[in-house]
């Protein structure tokens, strides 16, 4: 009869919902991560304390052979932080790259002896990530010689990814040096808003992918920024980690896998709950 067929009905759709229900309870539990990459750190003092103020598991990144690049790597340890060494290498505007870069000009020797000394003089480092390198990121051979280095050392490798000629992360994949690329640049405009905007981005790629890597810089307005987001982030559903914590292949393919498993259920559950409302009021 109709109405036994239309009860029938019901009680698949509430069987189907309250399984739907528990494996999406079930994945409620895991939690996206973000890593978080203070870059630029050595120059200014007051700035780079504001920067290590910040709560929670903050990635600090230093250029090389700075005032207070000890300093801020020792303090950074000290605190339960990791290092990256920010390696100052080639752009295609000529910029004025510091102490430590890395050029086209040089020889295999010059690029990995430079390296090796900049990673000798910058304590606690666990691995590196490009300042600026536009030009040199794009080049095979010099980034080849970066990652023969860092394997010999073993080190991970952040590509910032300042141009999509980027061959770093490739030669790093190629070379089975650990690597992440970064997502998000958080404040090339230094205004609240914008910084604002970029956070709401890192957190959507987060809740998708699973993971995010979120690079800033220790300007006022950033650092001001984070340290009244940071504390509420794990409200927001997001954990922040080290970049060593997500580094390896096996555990970002985990990472995905469970973020778009989630999205899949919640959708699924989406519909069957129209399903019910329409067999309900029929």
């Amino acid at each position: 009869m109709l109405w036994t067929h239309k009860l029938g009905q019901k009680l698949s759709l509430m069987l189907l919902l309250s399984a739907l229900s528990g494996l999406l309870h079930a994945e409620q539990s895991f939690e996206p991560r973000m890593v978080l990459i203070i870059d630029d750190m050595g120059y200014n003092l007051k700035r780079g304390e504001a920067a290590l103020a910040l709560p929670g598991a903050v990635t600090y990144s230093i250029l090389p052979y700075t005032p207070y690049a000890k300093k801020f790597a020792v303090d950074a340890h000290d605190s339960g932080r990791e290092v990256m060494l920010h390696v100052p290498m080639a752009n295609t505007a000529a910029k004025a790259l510091g102490p430590g870069a890395l050029t086209p000009e040089m020889e295999r020797e010059a690029v990995m002896s430079g390296l090796d000394q900049a990673l000798d003089a910058t304590p606690h480092v666990s691995g590196v990530n490009n300042h600026m390198g536009s030009l040199l990121t794009s080049m095979d051979q010099p980034m080849q010689w970066v990652m023969d280095t860092l394997k010999a050392r073993d080190l991970y490798f952040i590509d910032s990814l300042t141009t999509i000629k980027s061959v770093g992360w490739k030669k790093a994949r190629d070379n089975q040096v650990p690597y992440l690329k970064r997502h998000v640049f958080l404040d090339h405009q230094s205004n609240e808003a914008f910084i604002h905007g970029q956070f709401q981005r890192a957190l959507n790629i987060a809740n998708k992918f699973g993971f995010v890597v979120v690079i800033g810089h220790p300007y006022p307005e950033t650092s001001a920024y984070l340290a009244r987001i940071l504390p509420d982030l794990k409200k927001l559903g997001v954990r922040l980690v080290p970049a060593s914590a997500i580094i390896l292949p096996e555990v970002k393919r985990e990472l995905t896998r469970s973020a778009r498993h989630r999205l899949q259920l919640a959708e699924a559950s989406t519909l069957v709950l129209e399903q019910q409302r329409e067999t309900i009021t029929d």
